[in-house]
């Protein structure tokens, strides 16, 4: 399990390091897409099926998902960006509980 835990962490700080970039080309939302899914699978497939790594998983785990769709449109149309402001916003702040979570879990 720890080294599901190591594989989900690195994938959300890279997530958390493409979120703090100040970019917003189709190329970034391509790469942060990417990053994206391959964190969605980790979670779907072994990290929430773990009830014990951190409560509200699915919660942040069907965020995540749902961000996928919002970034797949920014990937299509970039200029769409001040659209899905907030979401961006929120989604960062899903990415740093979700990697407190996991170190929290990792330190256990």
């Amino acid at each position: 399990m720890k080294n599901m835990l190591h594989k989900a962490q690195e994938q959300f700080r890279d997530i958390q390091v493409l979120l703090n970039l100040p970019q917003s080309s189709q190329e970034y939302y391509t790469n942060l897409s990417i990053a994206t899914e391959e964190a969605y699978f980790t979670m779907n497939s072994e990290m929430c099926m773990h009830a014990d790594v951190f409560e509200n998983c699915l919660d942040h785990r069907n965020f995540i998902r749902s961000m996928m769709d919002v970034l797949g449109e920014l990937e299509e149309d970039s200029s769409t960006e001040v659209k899905y402001k907030s979401q961006l916003s929120e989604f960062s702040e899903h990415v740093n509980t979700i990697l407190e979570r996991i170190s929290i879990a990792l330190a256990a």
